[in-house]
């Protein structure tokens, strides 16, 4: 199976965002942005394939993580280097973010305190570089109970569930197959709109293809594969 990227709806929506979040218009008024959505519907892999092609920079957030660790990230991914103290973390950023203003993905912020939320604010705000925030549904509730996140959130995003045609661009480009219309309901079905299933059936399509000798799928065999 081919590593492959398919840029769905959700992506070209999650690329509008980040284009404005970059955009020299966006200096004026708030420059943080909110990205929801349940797991499994792709929000990371579109962070991170966005990051890869673009000079943002992509931070994944621990549970443990403190104000301090975030910051010293954000540096890490920004120079190379980790400052102690937050106070030169905050200056470093500064610097970089003067030379070349760069936008930072947070991933899972749902998974941090509000005190690295309300760092991550401070830090837009004094060192003007955007920030979009990415999580699952308990991120819009932290973000809503405290008025100075929620009302510097410039732009928000759900992430969609996952289309028929998302499916069968996915099989077309990472096996090379051709979905017929009843698997490709079949498969709409058993994904719940996620993609995580979607893979999983994928290399086990592959492999029994494989082991059969046969470029196609059918439903029989799909049904089979399911139970």
């Amino acid at each position: 199976m081919n590593k492959v990227f398919v840029k769905t709806q959700n992506y070209s929506q999650f690329e509008e965002i980040a284009e404005e979040m970059l955009s020299p218009n966006s200096e004026i008024g708030p420059t943080l942005a909110m990205v929801t959505g349940r797991a499994g519907r792709g929000k990371t892999e579109v962070c991170k394939f966005y990051a890869v092609n673009s000079s943002a920079l992509y931070i994944r957030s621990l549970p443990v993580m403190s104000p301090n660790m975030v910051l010293r990230e954000i540096c890490f991914e920004l120079g190379g280097t980790r400052p102690h103290t937050a106070a030169a973390c905050v200056t470093l950023i500064e610097d970089e973010m003067g030379r070349n203003r760069r936008l930072i993905i947070f991933d899972e912020a749902d998974l941090v305190s509000i005190d690295v939320l309300e760092t991550l604010r401070g830090v837009n705000e004094r060192a003007g570089c955007p920030i979009m925030l990415i999580g699952e549904e308990d991120l819009k509730r932290k973000v809503e109970k405290r008025t100075r996140i929620a009302s510097r959130i410039r732009r928000k995003m759900d992430f969609s569930p996952i289309a028929q045609g998302d499916i069968a661009l996915f099989y077309s480009q990472a096996l090379g197959m051709t979905l017929t219309p009843d698997v490709l309901k079949q498969l709409y079905k058993k994904s719940g709109g996620d993609w995580r299933p979607m893979v999983k059936v994928a290399a086990d399509i592959e492999r029994a293809m494989k082991a059969s000798g046969t470029e196609t799928i059918t439903v029989k065999m799909l049904e089979d594969l399911l139970q």
